[in-house]
């Protein structure tokens, strides 16, 4: 099967599943606060103090500066593509995920959230930006170390790990329900496809600083 085909039939899959939660999120209210429940039982005082550094990670304080550091990184080995390839990558993401609040209108949960949050709840901002962005690191470094002949399988494992781990904070912190994030992943990681489409529809390719692979 050919990798545009892959690319496709995944994105469709994807989005078949975040309709069906932007369709019934509302009618899914008894599994989101049974599963939430079952999150705030194990709130404790260490816990939730590492949730908190969690979440942080997957704010704009820290993916807007390593789009900088990425943006100058490639300009620097000569991609000026790749460059902008990041820039649509998290900047757009950021954007569509906007503007599907605006559409879905859902209100944040109001029961024992730990932080204040402000603004629309579904799909999950930190869920589907870190699915699109850091999803999008771990592809780069996974196809950087599998061209140098390295096997690298463990670099996507870890990286869904940690946006799982993003997600599961959201959560625990109470600022989104579960479909919320199970949304955010879906359709950030319809962006990261789309990324991916971007890639090999411009041929992009990187080339310098020992950066060699075709997309």
């Amino acid at each position: 099967m050919g990798s545009w085909l892959k690319l496709l039939l995944g994105g469709s899959v994807l989005l078949i599943i975040f309709l069906f939660f932007g369709v019934y999120h509302t009618t899914l209210t008894s599994f989101d606060f049974v599963v939430m429940h079952g999150v705030w039982k194990m709130r404790s005082d260490w816990l939730t103090e590492a949730m908190l550094f969690v979440t942080d990670l997957g704010s704009k304080h820290v993916s807007f500066p390593l789009m900088y550091i990425l943006i100058v990184f490639f300009l620097l080995v000569k991609n000026p593509k790749l460059s902008l390839i990041v820039v649509f990558n998290l900047i757009g993401v950021r954007e569509v995920n906007k503007w599907l609040k605006s559409v879905y209108h859902r209100t944040r949960p109001d029961e024992w959230p730990l932080i204040h949050e402000t603004g629309l709840s579904f799909p999950s901002g930190h869920a589907m930006n870190s699915a699109a962005f850091f999803g999008f690191l771990g592809y780069l470094l996974w196809k950087y170390l599998r061209n140098k002949g390295i096997q690298a399988g463990y670099v996507l494992v870890l990286t869904w790990m940690f946006i799982g781990l993003i997600g599961f904070s959201r959560v625990y912190l109470g600022v989104h329900f579960p479909t919320d994030v199970l949304g955010g992943f879906t359709a950030g990681a319809i962006w990261l496809i789309l990324t991916l489409m971007l890639m090999k529809l411009t041929n992009t390719s990187i080339v310098g600083g020992g950066w060699i692979w075709k997309k």
